[in-house]
Protein backbone atom coordinates (compact mmCIF):
# COMPACT_ATOMS: atom_id res chain seq x y z
CA UNK A 1 0.00 0.00 0.00
CA UNK A 2 1.30 3.83 -1.03
CA UNK A 3 1.50 6.54 1.83
CA UNK A 4 -0.04 9.51 1.34
CA UNK A 5 3.22 11.33 1.35
CA UNK A 6 4.07 9.43 -1.76
CA UNK A 7 0.81 10.36 -3.29
CA UNK A 8 1.70 13.63 -4.60
CA UNK A 9 5.68 12.68 -5.83
CA UNK A 10 3.84 10.01 -7.95
CA UNK A 11 1.29 12.23 -9.35
CA UNK A 12 4.44 14.53 -10.81
CA UNK A 13 6.73 11.47 -11.84
CA UNK A 14 3.70 10.24 -13.76
CA UNK A 15 3.36 12.98 -15.33
CA UNK A 16 7.09 13.97 -16.37
CA UNK A 17 7.28 10.38 -17.64
CA UNK A 18 4.02 10.90 -19.84
CA UNK A 19 5.96 13.59 -21.15
CA UNK A 20 9.11 11.97 -22.09
CA UNK A 21 7.80 8.73 -22.98
CA UNK A 22 5.13 10.18 -25.27
CA UNK A 23 6.15 12.72 -28.11
CA UNK A 24 2.60 13.29 -29.10
CA UNK A 25 1.32 14.19 -25.46
CA UNK A 26 2.90 17.52 -25.22
CA UNK A 27 1.49 18.53 -29.16
CA UNK A 28 -1.93 17.40 -27.71
CA UNK A 29 -1.66 19.65 -24.63
CA UNK A 30 -0.60 22.72 -26.57
CA UNK A 31 -3.70 22.16 -28.98
CA UNK A 32 -6.18 21.62 -25.48
CA UNK A 33 -3.76 25.36 -24.31
CA UNK A 34 -4.79 27.21 -27.35
CA UNK A 35 -8.46 26.18 -27.84
CA UNK A 36 -9.06 26.07 -24.29
CA UNK A 37 -7.42 29.67 -23.70
CA UNK A 38 -8.31 31.55 -26.88
CA UNK A 39 -10.22 34.73 -25.88
CA UNK A 40 -11.11 33.58 -22.27
CA UNK A 41 -11.01 37.22 -21.40
CA UNK A 42 -14.32 38.15 -23.52
CA UNK A 43 -17.23 40.10 -21.91
CA UNK A 44 -14.43 41.55 -18.83
CA UNK A 45 -14.92 43.67 -17.19
CA UNK A 46 -18.85 42.64 -17.78
CA UNK A 47 -19.37 38.82 -17.06
CA UNK A 48 -19.88 35.64 -18.92
CA UNK A 49 -22.69 34.23 -16.56
CA UNK A 50 -24.37 35.72 -13.60
CA UNK A 51 -23.22 32.50 -11.80
CA UNK A 52 -19.68 34.18 -12.37
CA UNK A 53 -20.55 37.47 -11.21
CA UNK A 54 -22.12 35.56 -7.64
CA UNK A 55 -19.22 33.85 -7.57
CA UNK A 56 -16.69 36.15 -8.07
CA UNK A 57 -19.06 38.96 -5.61
CA UNK A 58 -19.26 35.91 -2.85
CA UNK A 59 -15.63 36.05 -2.26
CA UNK A 60 -15.14 40.17 -2.54
CA UNK A 61 -17.92 40.54 -0.16
CA UNK A 62 -16.19 38.48 2.32
CA UNK A 63 -12.87 40.24 1.91
CA UNK A 64 -14.88 43.63 2.39
CA UNK A 65 -16.66 42.35 5.78
CA UNK A 66 -13.28 41.45 6.75
CA UNK A 67 -11.93 44.69 6.27
CA UNK A 68 -14.66 46.54 7.54
CA UNK A 69 -15.02 44.37 10.68
CA UNK A 70 -11.79 42.55 11.34
CA UNK A 71 -13.00 39.99 13.58
CA UNK A 72 -14.87 36.23 13.66
CA UNK A 73 -18.13 37.88 13.24
CA UNK A 74 -17.50 39.87 9.84
CA UNK A 75 -15.80 37.03 8.14
CA UNK A 76 -19.33 35.00 8.99
CA UNK A 77 -21.63 38.25 8.33
CA UNK A 78 -19.35 37.79 5.10
CA UNK A 79 -19.70 34.26 4.16
CA UNK A 80 -23.27 34.49 5.25
CA UNK A 81 -24.31 36.99 2.98
CA UNK A 82 -23.99 35.09 -0.52
CA UNK A 83 -26.52 33.99 -2.97
CA UNK A 84 -26.79 30.80 -1.84
CA UNK A 85 -23.84 28.83 0.23
CA UNK A 86 -22.15 27.60 -2.91
CA UNK A 87 -19.42 25.54 -0.98
CA UNK A 88 -15.53 25.27 -1.79
CA UNK A 89 -15.65 27.92 -4.90
CA UNK A 90 -15.29 30.73 -2.05
CA UNK A 91 -11.79 29.03 -0.79
CA UNK A 92 -11.27 29.11 -4.62
CA UNK A 93 -12.02 32.86 -5.66
CA UNK A 94 -10.37 34.15 -2.39
CA UNK A 95 -7.22 32.82 -3.13
CA UNK A 96 -7.72 33.78 -6.70
CA UNK A 97 -8.25 37.52 -6.36
CA UNK A 98 -5.80 37.73 -3.20
CA UNK A 99 -3.40 39.49 -5.48
CA UNK A 100 -5.87 42.00 -6.66
CA UNK A 101 -6.64 42.71 -2.71
CA UNK A 102 -2.73 43.14 -2.03
CA UNK A 103 -2.35 45.76 -4.58
CA UNK A 104 -5.50 47.06 -3.98
CA UNK A 105 -3.33 47.64 -0.22
CA UNK A 106 -0.46 48.91 -2.07
CA UNK A 107 -2.14 51.02 -3.70
CA UNK A 108 -4.68 52.97 -1.67
CA UNK A 109 -7.79 51.36 -2.82
CA UNK A 110 -8.53 48.81 -0.50
CA UNK A 111 -11.50 50.76 0.20
CA UNK A 112 -13.38 49.79 -3.08
CA UNK A 113 -13.70 46.10 -1.47
CA UNK A 114 -15.04 47.77 1.91
CA UNK A 115 -17.50 49.25 0.20
CA UNK A 116 -18.41 46.11 -2.18
CA UNK A 117 -19.65 44.71 1.46
CA UNK A 118 -23.16 43.63 1.67
CA UNK A 119 -23.90 45.30 -2.33
CA UNK A 120 -27.75 45.90 -2.84
CA UNK A 121 -29.47 43.78 -5.14
CA UNK A 122 -30.85 46.22 -8.09
CA UNK A 123 -29.92 45.58 -11.62
CA UNK A 124 -27.58 42.75 -10.80
CA UNK A 125 -25.58 44.90 -8.37
CA UNK A 126 -25.11 47.29 -10.72
CA UNK A 127 -24.36 50.25 -8.36
CA UNK A 128 -21.36 47.85 -6.95
CA UNK A 129 -20.13 47.36 -10.03
CA UNK A 130 -20.39 50.86 -11.20
CA UNK A 131 -18.75 52.62 -8.46
CA UNK A 132 -15.48 49.35 -8.14
CA UNK A 133 -12.42 50.42 -10.35
CA UNK A 134 -12.33 48.77 -12.99
CA UNK A 135 -9.15 47.32 -12.50
CA UNK A 136 -10.59 45.67 -9.85
CA UNK A 137 -12.81 43.88 -12.01
CA UNK A 138 -10.66 43.32 -14.73
CA UNK A 139 -7.81 41.50 -12.98
CA UNK A 140 -10.19 39.84 -10.90
CA UNK A 141 -11.88 38.21 -13.71
CA UNK A 142 -8.62 36.99 -15.17
CA UNK A 143 -7.27 35.52 -11.99
CA UNK A 144 -10.88 33.54 -11.76
CA UNK A 145 -11.08 32.64 -14.86
CA UNK A 146 -7.72 30.96 -15.34
CA UNK A 147 -8.51 28.98 -12.71
CA UNK A 148 -11.04 27.49 -15.09
CA UNK A 149 -8.42 27.35 -17.73
CA UNK A 150 -6.00 25.42 -15.55
CA UNK A 151 -8.84 22.85 -14.72
CA UNK A 152 -9.36 22.40 -17.95
CA UNK A 153 -6.07 21.71 -18.80
CA UNK A 154 -5.80 19.31 -15.79
CA UNK A 155 -8.94 17.60 -17.07
CA UNK A 156 -7.71 16.84 -20.55
CA UNK A 157 -4.65 15.43 -19.52
CA UNK A 158 -6.63 13.13 -17.08
CA UNK A 159 -8.65 11.95 -20.13
CA UNK A 160 -5.59 10.94 -21.38
CA UNK A 161 -3.77 9.06 -18.80
CA UNK A 162 -7.79 7.57 -18.03
CA UNK A 163 -7.54 6.61 -21.39
CA UNK A 164 -4.00 4.98 -20.75
CA UNK A 165 -4.51 3.20 -17.66
CA UNK A 166 -8.40 2.11 -19.08
CA UNK A 167 -6.87 0.61 -22.71
CA UNK A 168 -3.92 2.03 -24.45
CA UNK A 169 -1.48 5.25 -24.62
CA UNK A 170 -3.67 5.37 -28.19
CA UNK A 171 -6.85 5.55 -26.89
CA UNK A 172 -5.28 8.23 -23.96
CA UNK A 173 -4.25 10.54 -27.13
CA UNK A 174 -7.57 10.18 -28.94
CA UNK A 175 -9.72 10.55 -26.02
CA UNK A 176 -7.83 13.77 -25.07
CA UNK A 177 -7.67 15.21 -28.96
CA UNK A 178 -11.48 14.67 -28.63
CA UNK A 179 -12.64 16.49 -25.60
CA UNK A 180 -9.94 19.39 -26.71
CA UNK A 181 -12.38 19.77 -29.77
CA UNK A 182 -15.86 19.50 -27.85
CA UNK A 183 -17.46 22.83 -28.33
CA UNK A 184 -19.26 22.93 -25.15
CA UNK A 185 -16.20 21.71 -23.13
CA UNK A 186 -14.33 24.74 -24.47
CA UNK A 187 -17.25 27.08 -23.83
CA UNK A 188 -17.55 26.80 -20.55
CA UNK A 189 -14.04 27.06 -19.88
CA UNK A 190 -14.33 30.35 -20.96
CA UNK A 191 -16.45 31.21 -17.73
CA UNK A 192 -15.47 31.14 -14.48
CA UNK A 193 -17.48 29.14 -11.67
CA UNK A 194 -17.61 25.78 -10.16
CA UNK A 195 -18.10 23.62 -13.27
CA UNK A 196 -14.32 23.05 -14.26
CA UNK A 197 -13.07 22.60 -10.87
CA UNK A 198 -15.94 19.64 -9.98
CA UNK A 199 -14.92 18.21 -13.76
CA UNK A 200 -11.27 17.68 -12.91
CA UNK A 201 -12.02 16.58 -9.31
CA UNK A 202 -14.41 14.01 -10.48
CA UNK A 203 -12.16 12.59 -12.98
CA UNK A 204 -8.99 12.43 -10.48
CA UNK A 205 -11.19 10.50 -8.48
CA UNK A 206 -12.38 8.23 -11.08
CA UNK A 207 -8.93 7.90 -11.93
CA UNK A 208 -7.72 7.06 -8.47
CA UNK A 209 -10.81 4.19 -8.39
CA UNK A 210 -9.46 2.76 -11.48
CA UNK A 211 -5.94 2.33 -10.36
CA UNK A 212 -7.11 1.29 -6.93
CA UNK A 213 -9.39 -1.43 -9.12
CA UNK A 214 -6.15 -2.30 -10.63
CA UNK A 215 -3.70 -2.61 -7.53
CA UNK A 216 -5.69 -2.97 -4.64
CA UNK A 217 -4.15 -0.07 -2.74
CA UNK A 218 -6.55 0.86 -0.23
CA UNK A 219 -4.98 4.46 -0.31
CA UNK A 220 -6.30 5.14 -3.44
CA UNK A 221 -9.83 4.23 -2.40
CA UNK A 222 -9.35 6.74 0.38
CA UNK A 223 -7.99 9.39 -1.66
CA UNK A 224 -10.74 8.85 -4.39
CA UNK A 225 -12.85 9.52 -1.11
CA UNK A 226 -11.30 12.47 -0.46
CA UNK A 227 -11.31 13.92 -3.59
CA UNK A 228 -14.94 12.69 -4.61
CA UNK A 229 -15.77 15.06 -1.46
CA UNK A 230 -14.44 17.57 -2.69
CA UNK A 231 -16.03 17.87 -6.14
CA UNK A 232 -19.31 17.45 -4.50
CA UNK A 233 -17.72 20.17 -2.20
CA UNK A 234 -17.73 22.34 -5.29
CA UNK A 235 -20.89 21.23 -7.16
CA UNK A 236 -23.68 18.96 -5.41
CA UNK A 237 -24.30 17.49 -9.15
CA UNK A 238 -21.32 15.50 -8.93
CA UNK A 239 -23.07 13.29 -6.45
CA UNK A 240 -22.47 10.55 -8.96
CA UNK A 241 -18.91 10.38 -7.49
CA UNK A 242 -20.21 8.11 -4.94
CA UNK A 243 -21.74 5.30 -7.04
CA UNK A 244 -18.48 5.43 -8.75
CA UNK A 245 -17.02 4.87 -5.89
CA UNK A 246 -19.41 1.70 -4.13
CA UNK A 247 -19.20 0.06 -8.16
CA UNK A 248 -15.43 0.51 -7.96
CA UNK A 249 -15.28 -1.45 -4.39
CA UNK A 250 -17.39 -4.14 -5.60
CA UNK A 251 -15.43 -4.17 -9.13
CA UNK A 252 -12.34 -4.78 -6.82
CA UNK A 253 -13.53 -7.39 -4.51
CA UNK A 254 -14.80 -9.10 -8.02
CA UNK A 255 -11.33 -8.88 -9.27
CA UNK A 256 -9.40 -10.49 -6.27
CA UNK A 257 -8.42 -13.71 -6.60
CA UNK A 258 -9.94 -14.94 -3.01
CA UNK A 259 -14.17 -16.24 -2.24
CA UNK A 260 -16.00 -12.98 -2.80
CA UNK A 261 -17.40 -13.15 0.89
CA UNK A 262 -14.05 -12.11 1.71
CA UNK A 263 -12.98 -9.78 -0.25
CA UNK A 264 -16.37 -7.80 0.18
CA UNK A 265 -15.43 -7.47 3.93
CA UNK A 266 -13.26 -4.84 4.28
CA UNK A 267 -15.20 -2.30 6.85
CA UNK A 268 -12.12 -0.23 7.94
CA UNK A 269 -11.81 0.64 4.41
CA UNK A 270 -15.26 1.41 3.41
CA UNK A 271 -15.70 3.55 6.71
CA UNK A 272 -12.74 5.25 6.69
CA UNK A 273 -13.38 5.95 3.05
CA UNK A 274 -17.01 7.36 3.98
CA UNK A 275 -16.34 9.19 6.90
CA UNK A 276 -13.38 11.10 4.85
CA UNK A 277 -15.66 11.89 2.24
CA UNK A 278 -18.04 13.62 4.11
CA UNK A 279 -15.63 15.47 6.40
CA UNK A 280 -14.20 16.97 2.68
CA UNK A 281 -18.02 17.36 2.28
CA UNK A 282 -18.56 19.59 5.38
CA UNK A 283 -15.17 21.41 5.09
CA UNK A 284 -15.58 22.10 1.70
CA UNK A 285 -18.71 24.62 2.89
CA UNK A 286 -17.77 27.45 4.59
CA UNK A 287 -20.91 28.46 6.02
CA UNK A 288 -20.75 25.05 7.90
CA UNK A 289 -17.65 26.30 9.60
CA UNK A 290 -19.16 29.89 10.28
CA UNK A 291 -22.61 29.53 10.57
CA UNK A 292 -23.52 25.92 11.60
CA UNK A 293 -25.14 22.75 10.39
CA UNK A 294 -28.68 24.86 9.16
CA UNK A 295 -27.74 26.40 5.92
CA UNK A 296 -25.27 23.53 5.06
CA UNK A 297 -28.16 20.65 5.72
CA UNK A 298 -30.54 23.18 3.86
CA UNK A 299 -28.06 23.88 0.61
CA UNK A 300 -27.44 19.92 0.42
CA UNK A 301 -30.62 18.54 0.85
CA UNK A 302 -33.08 21.56 0.01
CA UNK A 303 -30.85 22.98 -3.01
CA UNK A 304 -30.40 19.73 -4.29
CA UNK A 305 -33.95 18.45 -4.63
CA UNK A 306 -35.78 21.40 -5.01
CA UNK A 307 -33.70 22.14 -8.49
CA UNK A 308 -35.21 18.40 -9.96
CA UNK A 309 -37.96 20.38 -10.50
CA UNK A 310 -37.57 24.30 -10.83
CA UNK A 311 -38.10 25.13 -14.29
CA UNK A 312 -35.79 27.07 -16.04
CA UNK A 313 -36.62 26.48 -19.45
CA UNK A 314 -40.11 25.70 -21.25
CA UNK A 315 -42.26 21.91 -20.98
CA UNK A 316 -40.38 19.70 -23.19
CA UNK A 317 -39.61 16.10 -23.64
CA UNK A 318 -36.68 15.01 -21.94
CA UNK A 319 -35.26 13.57 -24.87
CA UNK A 320 -35.57 16.96 -26.19
CA UNK A 321 -33.45 18.04 -23.62
CA UNK A 322 -30.79 15.90 -23.73
CA UNK A 323 -30.23 16.25 -27.51
CA UNK A 324 -30.66 20.17 -27.13
CA UNK A 325 -27.77 19.88 -24.78
CA UNK A 326 -25.68 17.40 -26.67
CA UNK A 327 -26.36 18.84 -29.99
CA UNK A 328 -24.95 22.31 -29.10
CA UNK A 329 -22.38 20.82 -26.82
CA UNK A 330 -20.54 18.02 -29.51
CA UNK A 331 -22.05 19.15 -33.02
CA UNK A 332 -23.84 16.12 -35.50
CA UNK A 333 -20.58 14.17 -36.44
CA UNK A 334 -19.31 13.90 -32.64
CA UNK A 335 -22.52 13.16 -31.28
CA UNK A 336 -23.53 10.24 -33.58
CA UNK A 337 -19.89 8.83 -33.29
CA UNK A 338 -20.57 9.21 -29.26
CA UNK A 339 -24.16 7.48 -29.95
CA UNK A 340 -22.47 4.49 -31.53
CA UNK A 341 -19.45 4.42 -29.20
CA UNK A 342 -21.55 3.82 -26.40
CA UNK A 343 -23.51 1.05 -27.90
CA UNK A 344 -20.42 0.19 -28.98
CA UNK A 345 -18.60 -0.29 -25.74
CA UNK A 346 -21.40 -2.19 -24.44
CA UNK A 347 -20.75 -4.87 -26.70
CA UNK A 348 -17.38 -5.15 -25.84
CA UNK A 349 -18.09 -5.60 -22.46
CA UNK A 350 -18.76 -9.60 -23.11
CA UNK A 351 -15.48 -9.92 -23.44
CA UNK A 352 -14.61 -9.09 -19.95
CA UNK A 353 -10.43 -7.90 -21.16
CA UNK A 354 -8.13 -5.95 -19.53
CA UNK A 355 -10.52 -2.91 -20.17
CA UNK A 356 -13.30 -3.79 -18.22
CA UNK A 357 -13.25 -2.65 -14.94
CA UNK A 358 -12.22 0.62 -16.13
CA UNK A 359 -14.84 0.73 -18.83
CA UNK A 360 -17.64 -0.46 -16.69
CA UNK A 361 -16.82 2.70 -13.88
CA UNK A 362 -16.55 5.00 -17.15
CA UNK A 363 -20.27 3.59 -18.04
CA UNK A 364 -21.26 3.37 -14.77
CA UNK A 365 -20.17 7.37 -14.68
CA UNK A 366 -22.31 8.58 -18.06
CA UNK A 367 -25.39 6.94 -16.48
CA UNK A 368 -25.63 7.92 -13.44
CA UNK A 369 -24.97 11.76 -14.63
CA UNK A 370 -27.87 11.28 -17.61
CA UNK A 371 -30.21 9.21 -14.90
CA UNK A 372 -29.85 11.94 -12.99
CA UNK A 373 -30.82 14.87 -15.52
CA UNK A 374 -33.43 13.08 -16.37
CA UNK A 375 -35.31 13.47 -13.23
CA UNK A 376 -35.36 17.40 -13.70
CA UNK A 377 -37.64 19.55 -15.35
CA UNK A 378 -34.86 21.04 -17.63
CA UNK A 379 -30.63 21.17 -17.66
CA UNK A 380 -28.11 23.17 -19.49
CA UNK A 381 -25.37 22.66 -21.18
CA UNK A 382 -23.04 23.11 -18.58
CA UNK A 383 -24.45 20.61 -16.58
CA UNK A 384 -23.89 17.94 -19.21
CA UNK A 385 -20.22 18.82 -18.61
CA UNK A 386 -19.23 15.69 -16.40
CA UNK A 387 -20.18 13.47 -19.82
CA UNK A 388 -17.94 15.29 -21.99
CA UNK A 389 -14.78 13.16 -20.68
CA UNK A 390 -16.61 10.12 -20.12
CA UNK A 391 -18.13 10.62 -23.61
CA UNK A 392 -14.57 11.14 -25.34
CA UNK A 393 -13.03 7.60 -22.97
CA UNK A 394 -15.31 5.94 -24.68
CA UNK A 395 -15.22 7.67 -28.31
CA UNK A 396 -11.03 7.37 -28.38
CA UNK A 397 -11.33 3.44 -27.37
CA UNK A 398 -14.08 2.56 -29.95
CA UNK A 399 -11.38 4.42 -32.36
CA UNK A 400 -8.49 2.82 -31.17
CA UNK A 401 -10.56 -0.98 -31.62
CA UNK A 402 -11.85 0.17 -35.26
CA UNK A 403 -7.99 1.38 -36.50
CA UNK A 404 -7.38 -2.63 -35.02
CA UNK A 405 -9.71 -4.40 -36.92
CA UNK A 406 -9.73 -2.17 -39.97
CA UNK A 407 -6.97 -0.04 -41.08
CA UNK A 408 -8.45 1.37 -43.77
CA UNK A 409 -11.68 1.51 -42.66
CA UNK A 410 -10.50 3.30 -39.33
CA UNK A 411 -8.40 6.06 -41.01
CA UNK A 412 -11.41 7.90 -43.36
CA UNK A 413 -13.85 7.38 -40.37
CA UNK A 414 -11.45 8.72 -38.07
CA UNK A 415 -10.18 11.63 -40.51
CA UNK A 416 -13.81 12.66 -41.04
CA UNK A 417 -14.94 12.59 -37.60
CA UNK A 418 -11.69 14.66 -36.43
CA UNK A 419 -11.85 17.39 -38.84
CA UNK A 420 -15.44 17.85 -38.86
CA UNK A 421 -15.41 18.31 -35.24
CA UNK A 422 -12.39 20.22 -35.02
CA UNK A 423 -14.13 22.70 -38.07
CA UNK A 424 -17.19 22.91 -35.69
CA UNK A 425 -15.19 24.02 -32.49
CA UNK A 426 -12.60 26.15 -34.36
CA UNK A 427 -15.60 28.06 -36.03
CA UNK A 428 -16.90 28.62 -32.65
CA UNK A 429 -14.15 28.98 -30.14
CA UNK A 430 -13.14 31.68 -33.17
CA UNK A 431 -16.02 33.64 -33.11
CA UNK A 432 -15.32 34.27 -29.31
CA UNK A 433 -13.07 37.23 -30.67
CA UNK A 434 -16.08 39.48 -32.12
CA UNK A 435 -18.93 38.64 -29.84
CA UNK A 436 -22.04 41.15 -30.34
CA UNK A 437 -21.90 42.39 -26.40
CA UNK A 438 -18.09 43.50 -26.82
CA UNK A 439 -18.62 44.84 -30.26
CA UNK A 440 -21.41 46.86 -28.69
CA UNK A 441 -19.32 48.10 -25.32
CA UNK A 442 -16.94 49.39 -27.63
CA UNK A 443 -18.76 51.54 -30.18
CA UNK A 444 -20.42 52.84 -26.36
CA UNK A 445 -16.97 53.76 -25.53
CA UNK A 446 -16.21 55.18 -28.83
CA UNK A 447 -19.21 57.44 -29.79
CA UNK A 448 -20.48 58.44 -26.20
CA UNK A 449 -19.64 61.63 -24.63
CA UNK A 450 -18.96 62.17 -20.76
CA UNK A 451 -22.41 62.41 -19.10
CA UNK A 452 -24.08 60.12 -21.76
CA UNK A 453 -27.02 57.88 -20.55
CA UNK A 454 -27.41 54.49 -22.08
CA UNK A 455 -31.00 52.67 -21.45
CA UNK A 456 -31.39 49.33 -20.86
CA UNK A 457 -34.92 46.80 -20.35
CA UNK A 458 -33.10 43.94 -18.70
CA UNK A 459 -32.94 43.06 -15.21
CA UNK A 460 -29.03 42.19 -14.88
CA UNK A 461 -26.00 43.98 -15.82
CA UNK A 462 -24.90 40.92 -17.39
CA UNK A 463 -27.39 40.86 -19.91
CA UNK A 464 -25.98 44.14 -21.45
CA UNK A 465 -23.59 45.51 -23.52
CA UNK A 466 -22.83 48.63 -21.21
CA UNK A 467 -19.22 50.40 -20.74
CA UNK A 468 -18.30 50.59 -16.86
CA UNK A 469 -17.87 54.07 -17.08
CA UNK A 470 -20.83 54.78 -18.39
CA UNK A 471 -24.24 55.75 -16.59
CA UNK A 472 -26.94 53.51 -17.28
CA UNK A 473 -30.71 54.00 -16.55
CA UNK A 474 -32.28 50.38 -15.47
CA UNK A 475 -35.51 51.42 -13.56
CA UNK A 476 -37.97 53.92 -14.69
CA UNK A 477 -39.55 56.22 -11.41
CA UNK A 478 -39.70 59.46 -11.91
CA UNK A 479 -36.69 60.86 -13.31
CA UNK A 480 -35.53 64.57 -12.04
CA UNK A 481 -32.24 64.94 -14.57
CA UNK A 482 -33.17 65.00 -18.86
CA UNK A 483 -30.16 62.77 -19.17
CA UNK A 484 -31.62 60.26 -17.42
CA UNK A 485 -35.65 60.51 -17.61
CA UNK A 486 -34.57 60.92 -21.79
CA UNK A 487 -31.15 59.49 -22.60
CA UNK A 488 -29.35 59.54 -25.25
CA UNK A 489 -28.96 55.77 -26.16
CA UNK A 490 -31.27 52.87 -25.75
CA UNK A 491 -30.09 49.13 -25.61
CA UNK A 492 -32.09 46.51 -27.25
CA UNK A 493 -31.00 43.16 -26.36
CA UNK A 494 -31.87 39.36 -27.67
CA UNK A 495 -33.41 38.44 -24.15
CA UNK A 496 -36.15 42.38 -25.13
CA UNK A 497 -36.77 40.91 -28.63
CA UNK A 498 -38.60 37.92 -26.65
CA UNK A 499 -41.00 39.76 -26.10
CA UNK A 500 -42.35 39.95 -29.53
CA UNK A 501 -42.19 35.84 -29.99
CA UNK A 502 -45.77 34.52 -29.66
CA UNK A 503 -46.25 32.04 -26.57
CA UNK A 504 -42.82 32.58 -25.24
CA UNK A 505 -42.49 30.76 -21.94
CA UNK A 506 -41.07 33.46 -19.73
CA UNK A 507 -41.38 36.95 -21.43
CA UNK A 508 -44.80 37.91 -22.31
CA UNK A 509 -46.36 41.41 -22.36
CA UNK A 510 -48.49 43.10 -25.04
CA UNK A 511 -47.33 46.60 -23.18
CA UNK A 512 -43.89 46.11 -23.85
CA UNK A 513 -44.43 43.86 -26.94
CA UNK A 514 -45.80 47.46 -28.59
CA UNK A 515 -43.69 49.31 -27.39
CA UNK A 516 -40.67 47.60 -28.49
CA UNK A 517 -41.70 46.98 -32.08
CA UNK A 518 -42.24 51.22 -32.30
CA UNK A 519 -38.62 51.98 -30.82
CA UNK A 520 -37.45 49.25 -33.73
CA UNK A 521 -40.01 50.65 -36.10
CA UNK A 522 -38.52 54.12 -35.31
CA UNK A 523 -42.02 55.21 -35.33
CA UNK A 524 -40.39 57.32 -32.03
CA UNK A 525 -37.86 60.09 -31.83
CA UNK A 526 -34.80 56.96 -31.24
CA UNK A 527 -33.60 55.63 -34.19
CA UNK A 528 -31.27 52.61 -34.75
CA UNK A 529 -27.52 53.75 -35.39
CA UNK A 530 -25.46 50.47 -34.95
CA UNK A 531 -26.73 46.81 -34.85
CA UNK A 532 -24.07 44.31 -33.29
CA UNK A 533 -24.77 40.56 -34.17
CA UNK A 534 -26.99 38.71 -36.62
CA UNK A 535 -30.50 40.17 -36.41
CA UNK A 536 -33.32 37.32 -36.26
CA UNK A 537 -35.91 37.91 -39.01
CA UNK A 538 -37.91 40.96 -38.11
CA UNK A 539 -36.54 40.91 -34.67
CA UNK A 540 -38.30 37.80 -33.76
CA UNK A 541 -36.22 35.92 -32.44
CA UNK A 542 -36.61 30.93 -33.83
CA UNK A 543 -35.69 28.93 -30.96
CA UNK A 544 -35.96 25.47 -31.57
CA UNK A 545 -40.24 24.23 -31.10
CA UNK A 546 -40.42 22.39 -27.71
CA UNK A 547 -40.46 18.69 -28.83
CA UNK A 548 -39.67 19.19 -32.41
CA UNK A 549 -36.26 16.83 -33.23
CA UNK A 550 -36.40 18.54 -36.68
CA UNK A 551 -35.79 22.77 -35.20
CA UNK A 552 -33.19 21.28 -33.04
CA UNK A 553 -30.19 19.81 -35.57
CA UNK A 554 -29.40 23.48 -36.69
CA UNK A 555 -28.01 23.57 -32.98
CA UNK A 556 -25.63 20.51 -34.33
CA UNK A 557 -24.54 22.54 -37.10
CA UNK A 558 -23.83 26.24 -35.74
CA UNK A 559 -21.70 26.22 -32.73
CA UNK A 560 -23.28 29.65 -31.42
CA UNK A 561 -27.12 29.23 -31.38
CA UNK A 562 -30.13 30.01 -28.67
CA UNK A 563 -29.43 29.17 -24.94
CA UNK A 564 -31.64 29.33 -22.14
CA UNK A 565 -31.57 30.91 -18.55
CA UNK A 566 -28.07 30.80 -16.72
CA UNK A 567 -26.42 29.16 -19.77
CA UNK A 568 -23.33 31.67 -21.13
CA UNK A 569 -24.98 33.36 -23.58
CA UNK A 570 -22.92 32.74 -27.35
CA UNK A 571 -23.48 34.61 -30.37
CA UNK A 572 -27.40 34.54 -30.71
CA UNK A 573 -28.16 35.42 -27.51
CA UNK A 574 -26.03 38.28 -27.76
CA UNK A 575 -27.65 40.51 -30.38
CA UNK A 576 -27.91 44.17 -29.56
CA UNK A 577 -29.31 46.97 -30.87
CA UNK A 578 -28.31 50.88 -29.88
CA UNK A 579 -30.86 53.56 -30.59
CA UNK A 580 -29.99 57.28 -30.65
CA UNK A 581 -32.13 60.28 -29.48
CA UNK A 582 -32.20 62.36 -32.45
CA UNK A 583 -34.67 65.11 -31.10
CA UNK A 584 -35.82 66.82 -28.19
CA UNK A 585 -37.59 65.29 -24.85
CA UNK A 586 -40.38 63.84 -24.64
CA UNK A 587 -41.62 64.59 -20.93
CA UNK A 588 -44.50 61.69 -21.59
CA UNK A 589 -42.20 58.59 -22.53
CA UNK A 590 -43.08 55.97 -19.90
CA UNK A 591 -41.11 52.52 -20.32
CA UNK A 592 -43.74 49.78 -19.38
CA UNK A 593 -40.65 48.30 -17.98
Amino acid sequence: MSGWRTLPENAVEQVRSDVRDDPYLRYILLLSAVMVGFWFWHRIPNFATRDEYSRLLDAMTVYGSVLEEPSFEGLKAGVEWGRAPFGATLYLYMLAIFPVVLVAAITGDLGAFTTIAFPGWAFGHYEVWAATPEWIWTWSLVFIRLTNVVAALIAVYLTYRLGVAIESRNAGRLSAVVLSLTFGFLTISKEAGEDMPALALVLLALYLLVRYVQTDDGTLFLAASAVGGVAIAFKLTAAPVILLIGVAYLLRAHAADAPLSETLYRPKLLLSGALLGFAMIVLGFPTALVAGAEPFIERVFGGSTSRMSHPTGPDAPMWWWFLRGYFSALGLPLFAAAAASVVATVATLRDRGTAFHGTVLVLTGLTAYIAMFSQWHDFRVHHLLPTFPLIALLVGGRLVDLRERSTSLARPVMAVLLVTTAVYAGIGTAQFASMPRDEATAWLEDNSDEGDVVETYRVHIQDTAIPHSMPARYSFDDDDQEAMHCPRYIQIGYRDLLYLKEDTYYRNGDAQATYLRSLLNEETNYEIVAEFGERPPNFVPQRPTPGSFTDLLRLGVVPHTDQFADEQELAANQYTLILERNGECDPERDPPF
